[in-house]
Order: C-alpha cells, then structure tokens, then sequence
C-alpha cells in the first residue's frame, strides 16, 4: 500500500457514485490528511463502481485506523484510496467489511495520484460481491431529479384524472396509438423507471415551461 497526502474526498452513499463536478455546496466534504491507496486491476475497479461488495476482516485490519482527517486530527475507522490507473476513488467500509461510501477525487488531485502509481505494483483485494447496484446509480444527479420530477408529474395527472396530460406526455414519446389510457400511463411509468434517457429531458423541459408560463 502506499501514503497518499492531502485530499479532499465527498463520501456519500455507496449506492450513488457522484463525480467530483456534480459536488454541491451542501456536501460533506473531508479534507484528508493521510490515507492509504492500494493499485488493483481494472476488472476489480468495476466491480467495485458496479457491486456493493464486503471485503474480510484480515485486509480491515491492515487499513484500520490509518486515514487522518486535518480537521481536529481525527481518524476514519476503515477507509482507503483505489486506483486502476484509469481512475481513482475513495471507499469507507463498515466493521463488517462493507462498503458504506464511496467518493470521486477533484480531477487535479486524482491525475497527481495516478502519476504516482506508475511504479507502484497491483494488489489483490480479497472481496465478494453482494448484490450490483441499480441502473439509477449511472444517472448524474440532475437527471435523477428530472426523473423522479416526471414519475410525480405523470402519477399525479392519473390520479387527478387528467388524461389530456398523460395522452399528451404519451404521444410527445411514442406513436400514437389506440392503446387505453391506463395502458399508456403504465408505458410512461415503467419505461422512466427502466430507461430514463435524453428524450425525457426534453419532456421535463416541455413540463417545467408549462408551469412557468402560469
């Protein structure tokens, strides 16, 4: 393993992966001291963004204690840096070895750190994989909010029976067609659910100027 110095690092759930410019304000950011970084392969690297996964008691041990916060000099219990050399992310682990955050690094201070590993040699990590993560995960934060914004939007529309809305919100998407309203609000609903992407955008933009205009 080797010491990496002075980072800052974004831990937030391990389920949602946030790269560094999509940081807001009202995170939590950690400013570290001293951390340990261990060079894997690229095939653990994605396992790691894809999985949620539990690493042993034994590889615990070996980074415990070890990340050195600046402020008030506290310490992360079990926490670690990961490289493949394409790409850098910091993981926090709970007692029982699995992974509870992750976090992305500013793009100066992970292209630093990848320069460094250059003559550092791989490490196996011994870990299993739990469950993959949703295909949520993948969307930016402005897109999660988008979707779920249309999903309120279209439930609310059915339940207040405003079926102009949904006939409108279905045919901007799809092909007109004869399919009964209920069949309709179920393709909307299922199809943002499972494949939110760039034409639901511009539906969101369509609902959000129909809003401002009142």
């Amino acid at each position: 393993m080797t010491c990496i110095y002075d980072v800052l690092l974004n831990f937030t759930d391990d389920d949602k992966f946030i790269d560094f410019f999509e940081w807001q304000e009202k995170d939590s950011l950690e400013h570290v001291k001293k951390i340990f970084l261990i060079k894997v392969n690229t095939k653990t690297m994605e396992d790691f963004l894809r999985y949620k996964i539990k690493v042993g008691k034994d590889f615990l041990l070996k980074i415990e204690d070890k990340t050195i916060l600046y402020k008030n000099k506290k310490n992360l219990k079990y926490a670690l840096l990961v490289t493949d050399m394409n790409k850098v992310i910091g993981m926090e682990f709970a007692s029982n070895g699995e992974v509870i955050a992750k976090s992305s690094l500013l793009l100066d201070e992970e292209d630093d750190i990848i320069m460094e590993c250059f003559n550092v040699d791989e490490e196996e990590i011994e870990y299993e994989k739990i469950k993959p993560y949703s295909k949520e995960n993948f969307l930016t934060r402005e897109e999660a909010f988008r979707k779920n914004y249309l999903m309120k939007e279209i439930e609310n529309a059915y339940k207040e029976k405003n079926y102009d809305k949904i006939l409108y919100y279905y045919e901007e998407l799809f092909e007109k067609d004869d399919r009964k309203i209920l069949d309709k609000y179920n393709i909307l609903i299922t199809d943002i659910e499972n494949n939110y992407s760039e034409k639901y955008d511009s539906l969101y933009e369509i609902v959000r100027m129909s809003y401002s205009r009142k």
